[in-house]
């Protein structure tokens, strides 16, 4: 163990991965149901991870400051996706300096970014409805390098799915379903 990671069972897992494809593919998924105004529910529903069902039980309200007409009472869903890119992107840095053999005290990723929202409000054709670029600072303490560390911010930046998505973009399948 180091940093809280079973480092025996992370290899285990990579090991499956190598002898079967279908072992590192993950399925997630959310439903979000509109409550009223600008709040909203997320419920996360059960995943599948190389073909076994992984029940999970959470959901997380969602919604606006009352400057955009919202009742301020949980995080935008802009926070909660930077809070999800930020997340992963920390989970990849502990896993990579723990397989590294580097013990971390501590690790905080400060993330931020801005949107213009004459886009959105349809004031502005010509302004993009998101964001153009996130800002991330790593803080960290630890018994690593700085060199390690940006050994490390690099694989993150090649590793984390969140970040990945981003940067790459995903297509999104949508359609309408009536009831």
């Amino acid at each position: 163990m180091r940093n809280n990671i079973n480092i025996a069972g992370l290899s285990e897992y990579v090991n499956e991965v190598k002898e079967s494809k279908e072992q590192s593919k993950i399925q997630y998924g959310v439903n979000v149901d509109w409550i009223s105004g600008m709040k909203t529910k997320a419920t996360v529903n059960n995943m599948n991870l190389g073909g076994q069902k992984l029940v999970r039980s959470f959901s997380f309200d969602i919604d606006e400051p009352n400057q955009l007409l919202g009742l301020n009472s949980n995080p935008t869903p802009q926070e909660y996706l930077m809070a999800g890119v930020a997340g992963c992107m920390a989970v990849t840095f502990v896993a990579g300096a723990s397989l590294l053999g580097i013990t971390l005290d501590s690790l905080s990723l400060e993330f931020s970014g801005e949107i213009n929202l004459s886009g959105f409000l349809g004031v502005s054709t010509n302004e993009p409805t998101s964001f153009k670029e996130f800002t991330c600072n790593f803080i960290i303490a630890g018994d690593g390098t700085e060199t390690q560390y940006n050994l490390l911010k690099e694989r993150v930046m090649k590793h984390s799915p969140n970040y990945a998505s981003m940067v790459k973009g995903v297509n999104i399948v949508s359609k309408i379903i009536q009831k």
